[in-house]
């Protein structure tokens, strides 16, 4: 995907160009054409000087015509784009939006590819009291912060998306348990680092990881439903930890499974 936006614009004024470029040519040769018909049977002279004279004037009319009209569909379908990507991420933290965020994994869970992977569900510990002690601007802030944090500890065909009003989900398609517990222990470490103080208060900021690792085809809604379960758990042993299930361990409720402490 070009990000930069120099390599879109350039295609955008190629396709323009063209497009006024065929449809002037298309207009001089229709009124070039109507103007033989027009002069048929008269002299040389009066019969090419029609000819061409028609063709010149379509030229003139055509051209700036066909340009503002090829611009007008350039900038409304980039403005289809836009739509488009608002409709598909949240607004305030530009994660993707819960709805596109499973139906990606979804997507994932039936292609060729590999299917290993994790799914981690991220918390922010005592938010509501945040948001009452600081108001809600600054609950917002924390919202950004959280995601922020989250986008520069991922790779870049990772997805992040805000899943609930203080919850985001991470989804580390290929990962290995090593390589996800590294990024979910960078997660919480970051964040638990930010300082944070509004109004000279301080604010501690920490948040509680519920992940689940798998190497099947399992739907969002089941990988969502053991990684709550462990982000549960998470909340309960003290907060500002992470909480690992292995999917392929049909025991959801043994007390072996790997935990990160913070």
């Amino acid at each position: 995907m070009d990000t930069s936006g120099t390599g879109n614009t350039a295609g955008d004024s190629g396709a323009v160009a063209r497009y006024a470029g065929l449809g002037t040519a298309a207009c001089v040769v229709v009124a070039a054409g109507a103007a033989a018909l027009l002069f048929q049977g008269q002299a040389d002279g009066a019969f090419w000087r029609g000819v061409i004279g028609a063709g010149v004037v379509a030229g003139f009319v055509a051209a700036p015509l066909l340009t503002i009209i090829a611009n007008e569909r350039r900038k409304f379908g980039a403005l289809k784009s836009e739509v488009s990507r608002l409709s598909s991420v949240d607004a305030l933290t530009s994660c993707l939006n819960g709805s596109v965020f499973a139906s990606l994994i979804d997507a994932f869970r039936n292609s060729p590819s590999s299917r290993q992977g994790a799914l981690l569900v991220v918390d922010i510990d005592d938010f509501r009291a945040i948001n009452a002690r600081f108001g809600h601007a600054w609950g917002d802030e924390v919202l950004k912060i959280v995601a922020g944090a989250i986008k520069s500890s991922v790779r870049g065909g990772d997805l992040v998306g805000r899943i609930g009003g203080e919850e985001f989900g991470v989804f580390l398609p290929g990962a290995s348990k090593e390589n996800a517990e590294r990024v979910a222990e960078r997660i919480r470490g970051s964040i638990s680092d930010t300082v944070l103080e509004p109004g000279g208060r301080n604010c501690p900021l920490t948040v509680s990881v519920g992940a689940v690792l798998f190497d099947d085809q399992f739907e969002f809604d089941e990988m969502f439903r053991k990684a709550d379960g462990r982000l549960t758990e998470a909340k309960a042993r003290g907060r500002n930890r992470v909480e690992f299930i292995d999917m392929s361990d049909d025991s959801d409720d043994s007390d072996d499974r790997p935990t990160l402490n913070a």
